[in-house]
């Protein structure tokens, strides 16, 4: 068995796997399908799992398959509320789906920037966050961003503990925010690897991210235990990118450009 890398998610503390379980492909299995990703995440030693409100039966059916072994995993997921009372009610939604007492990460989900001051506001969205942690319903606050202009803005505010965001082969513009975030102790997860599918080879894309210090985990779309066999001995082959690596990287994102996300 390949030998897994484990990081730090930033001022979290959560000794986590550098590759997680993302949530979104999930929703093509079923309960029994989901059940044998979980096995496989455990066998391989993935102990990051990210999921959200909007993917669907995402949680529903992680809950299910998580039941009797949640303490082996560190579980995030998100939501795209936007009003205290939403976000109160999605938490706990998301609680009940999980079939868990806690959630380690609770994401602000693709938040745009013009929209941030209201949340942070008195009686916004973060003061139910807030609330959340302090009850003990939620252990850390992140943010997601799919523009450049939110993810500024989410690594000045105190209560980010971690920040998700697009990187990969052909996009890489929020490469100097991420070492920002490395440079405050937030962590970086590492969302659309592939570039949303247009990246065929998984294996270098990979390869490509890890091998930036500042990523403190990547998760890939995995839907079989074969994915993630693959993705785990990519991430685990630490030896620096050859030429012929370095040249395929090129290739690619000349082919490919770079407005995807």
């Amino acid at each position: 068995m390949i030998k897994i890398e484990y990081r730090v998610l930033g001022k979290t503390g959560l000794r986590i796997s550098a590759v997680g379980f993302g949530g979104i492909p999930i929703q093509r299995v079923d309960e029994k399908g989901a059940m044998a990703l979980v096995d496989s995440l455990i066998e391989h030693g993935v102990n990051f799992i990210d999921t959200a409100r909007l993917y669907t039966n995402s949680e529903e059916l992680l809950g299910k398959a998580l039941e009797g072994r949640r303490d082996k995993f560190v579980l995030a997921t998100k939501s795209m509320a936007r009003t205290a009372e939403a976000m109160r009610a999605e938490i706990d939604e998301s609680l009940r789906n999980l079939r868990t007492d806690y959630i380690d990460l609770y994401q602000i989900h693709n938040i745009p920037e013009g929209q941030i001051d209201a949340a942070c506001a008195s009686g916004g969205l973060v003061e139910a966050l807030l609330e959340a942690k302090a009850a003990g319903k939620i252990g850390h606050i992140g943010l997601t961003a799919h523009s450049t202009e939110s993810f500024k803005r989410a690594i000045e505010l105190d209560f980010v503990e971690t920040i998700m965001f697009p990187y990969n082969i052909v996009e890489r513009q929020g490469e100097e925010l991420i070492a920002l975030c490395a440079e405050k102790n937030i962590g970086f997860i590492c969302m659309k690897p592939l570039a949303g599918g247009a990246i065929e080879d998984a294996e270098i894309a990979i390869r490509f991210i890890v091998s930036n210090p500042a990523v403190t985990v990547v998760i890939p779309g995995m839907a079989d235990a074969a994915e993630i066999a693959q993705n785990v001995s990519a991430t685990s082959n630490t030896s620096p990118l050859n030429a012929e690596e370095q040249k395929k990287i090129a290739d690619i994102k000349e082919s490919l450009g770079t407005n995807f996300c």
